[in-house]
């Protein structure tokens, strides 16, 4: 795969505070101690509020074949994090290598499309998100506070922690992603402390046929590396650094989901598809207490969700207003904080808790909704993909994977809409600018 270098794409690669030695790379330990933002940046861009919820909704779909549901949605979402890494490995030093390679396989004004429309899918996922969380946390700690007013105020810190700057915003990343995999860990280990029954992890032959139906569903819960690769600037060394910055997020997220599921199953057979993990902790001896730090957990798990997306996609939304693909006014100089950016993404977290404070019960559709938009641009990456690299092995992969993708779309029904709309307004818009231009 090829890709051209322009200079209002080039930027050098991001300094780590870590000590570099004359090659210029980290060795040894300094090297994994490098990578300890990175994974922090990774694991915050993919987890959410379905960390608390997802694992309970597998385990009623796959019964005794939920872990090994979640190791082979795991491994699906291998091809994708390869496509982003071939993407970063291909795209030079470009600010943006998701558009630039839906530029190189796609064309121009496709690529130009694609912040657009992540700007538009981030300020309905992220206060969707948001608000789903809160409503865990008020139903799991009996708390008198409106959900909505839990969610304005995760948001309102996302944006804050980041207009002050990418430094803040990746102390919150590393420091949260410790509390939250040492907190899921211990309640995990008490549950497992005090068990009701054996977990039953090996599943039996009938039960290998209801994987499909589990892993479409746990598939969802991986979504989110391709933020990644707009924060790809800030690894010591994007090109080698971000293929083991992807797989052990991955890694620490599959023990997470895994070690949730272990602990229902060692609880009860019977599990509900939303409460499943709650209703397991509550059966332990200081199970209230246990249930209200799982429950904390999933307000952290989407905070730090929020910080990480709201930074990465300010930051190619101000990529691309440099290169007059946006509104002149957002840009910003290299390395600088996409104030204008982030501002202008919180006015579009407020329409949408604003339309979440009158119609609670749309919270699902537009998580839904918003997944969709996802899909319409992973689709958008792997044929740009496989248009630039070939048929290769992990090509082939990610192409097998467009009808799955594609089914998963239509059958969401009406929420499809949506996404639709998204990206004809993001194409409507992109030929505007680009007449403008001319």
């Amino acid at each position: 795969m090829t890709s051209r270098r322009t200079s209002a794409t080039s930027v050098a690669p991001s300094q780590s505070s870590a000590p570099r030695f004359p090659d210029g790379h980290h060795t040894g330990w300094a090297r994994i101690w490098s990578l300890g933002p990175g994974v922090a940046a990774g694991l915050s861009s993919i987890v959410g509020a379905g960390l608390i919820a997802v694992p309970a909704a597998v385990l009623h779909e796959s019964g005794g074949a939920a872990a090994l549901t979640w190791i082979i949605a795991a491994l699906v979402c291998l091809p994708m994090l390869m496509l982003f890494r071939d993407t970063v490995t291909a795209s030079g030093h470009s600010a943006d290598p998701l558009r630039e390679t839906i530029r190189v396989g796609l064309g121009r004004r496709p690529a130009e499309m694609v912040p657009l429309m992540f700007s538009m899918v981030v300020v309905v996922g992220l206060p969707s998100g948001s608000v789903m969380a809160a409503r865990n946390l008020a139903a799991i700690m009996a708390i008198d506070v409106p959900e909505i007013a839990i969610a304005a105020a995760l948001m309102a810190f996302a944006v804050v922690v980041n207009l002050r700057g990418r430094s803040l915003g990746s102390t919150v990343e590393r420091v949260g992603a410790v509390v939250l995999v040492i907190a899921i860990v211990a309640v995990v280990a008490w549950s497992l402390l005090h068990p009701s029954r054996t977990p039953d992890v090996v599943p039996d032959i009938p039960e290998l046929a209801l994987i499909p139906a589990g892993a479409l569903i746990a598939f969802w819960a991986f979504i989110g590396f391709e933020n990644l690769t707009f924060l790809a600037r800030e690894l010591p060394d994007p090109r080698r650094d971000f293929a083991p910055v992807a797989i052990i997020s991955l890694a620490l997220l599959l023990v997470l989901v895994l070690t949730l599921t272990v602990a229902v199953q060692a609880q009860s057979s019977q599990v509900d598809p939303v409460t499943g993990i709650v209703d397991a902790l509550r059966s332990t001896p200081w199970g209230g207490v246990a249930a209200s730090v799982l429950a904390a957990m999933g307000i952290l798990a989407i905070t730090l969700n929020a910080v990480a997306w709201t930074r990465g996609v300010a930051t190619i939304v101000a990529v691309a207003a440099t290169e007059r693909i946006l509104p002149r006014s957002l840009a910003v100089e290299t390395g600088a904080t996409p104030r204008r950016a982030i501002l202008v993404l919180s006015v579009g977290f407020t329409v949408s808790l604003v339309i979440l404070l009158v119609r609670p019960d749309l919270v699902v559709d537009m998580i839904g909704a918003a997944s969709g938009v996802f899909v319409i641009i992973y689709i958008m990456c792997i044929v740009a993909y496989v248009r630039t690299a070939g048929l290769r092995v992990w090509s082939v992969a990610n192409l097998a994977l467009v009808p799955l993708m594609a089914w998963s779309l239509i059958a969401s029904g009406p929420r499809a809409i949506f996404p639709v709309a998204v990206f004809l307004v993001a194409g409507a818009v992109t030929l505007a600018r680009a007449r403008n231009r001319a």
